[in-house]
């Protein structure tokens, strides 16, 4: 298979709309220096992002707080507890110029020196995301707050909120959902703030999947962004790209069949056969697509 493909895949490359923000040093910081909530996890909470992108056909970049960011639809800084010199000024710009940044509670709580702003939290990213932390609550384990939700988002059902809840007051940004129970109920939960050409979008506690795959669908429906392909959510995608042609790559992890629907010719470059209709994707089975049937040139073999 590789020999057949490798012709068709050089040179082609990788292109996300999504990119996840991982810093070393915010990670080690959060390993080693003692936290507001030991039940707080990192990885996991990063997981939950990935997750609602990947299973929707959505491929994600992970890269660091200094990298290039222009280049990305959507941005998520999960968690950034410790925003270094300079990485706020970064966030500001790519939203700025026309990104949608989607940042989390628990941010911007220690500079570089482990030194506390005098500014409000999130450190210097107030005026972007529209508000300013007051307080946040850590959840012991077991305990759960709600999101009531409102203003377009819409929510497949009742969200819960856990390990962490950040009191906020809004100053310019709109409310999307807010705490259900304890001292602040009422209070934002979710909130999404226009800066610039972009939006800064802020979630102020951590859920369970469903919420971020809402989250996810809120994004598509509003800043314009799109699965590789519309399939079943339980067949993985991802998609390589050169001078214009895309080769997508799907494939089945589940041990029975899915029924996928093409509405126009596509060709697989494993067996050389052009798909349309319906196609039933065997149990472990892969496709390697293009949608360019005329133009396909006949690989050997």
């Amino acid at each position: 298979e590789m020999e057949k493909l490798g012709p068709v895949l050089k040179g082609t490359k990788v292109k996300a709309e999504v990119a996840i923000i991982i810093s070393p040093e915010n990670n080690w910081n959060m390993r080693h220096v003692p936290q507001p909530s030991r039940h707080f996890n990192q990885k996991e909470h990063v997981q939950l992002f990935y997750n609602a992108f990947h299973d929707r056909t959505m491929a994600v970049d992970f890269v660091r707080p200094t990298e290039e960011l222009s280049g990305y639809k959507v941005v998520v800084a999960p968690s950034l507890q410790l925003l270094a010199g300079g990485e706020a000024d970064l966030l500001k710009l790519y939203v700025m110029n026309g990104g949608v940044l989607v940042g989390t509670c628990n941010t911007g709580l220690v500079d570089e020196h482990h030194v506390a702003p005098d500014s409000g939290y999130p450190h210097d990213l107030t005026d972007l995301f529209g508000l300013e932390v007051m307080e946040f609550d850590p959840l012991p384990a077991g305990t759960e707050n709600h999101l009531a939700v409102r203003h377009g988002f819409i929510a497949t059902h009742l969200h819960t909120a856990r390990v962490w809840c950040d009191i906020i007051k809004p100053t310019t940004c709109q409310v999307l959902a807010t705490f259900s129970k304890d001292f602040y109920a009422g209070s934002a939960a979710l909130t999404t703030n226009a800066y610039g050409n972009g939006h800064a979008i802020y979630v102020a506690t951590l859920s369970t999947q469903g919420f971020y795959n809402d989250l996810v669908a809120y994004l598509r429906q509003n800043f314009a962004i799109h699965p590789a392909l519309k399939v079943a959510d339980n067949v993985e995608v991802s998609v390589r790209e050169k001078d214009g042609m895309r080769i997508y790559f799907l494939l089945n992890h589940q041990n029975s069949p899915i029924r996928l629907n093409f509405y126009k010719p596509v060709h697989d470059f494993l067996t050389n056969k052009t798909i349309t209709g319906h196609f039933d994707l065997p149990p472990r089975g892969v496709l390697v697509l293009d949608e360019a049937v005329a133009q396909q040139p006949r690989l050997p073999g």
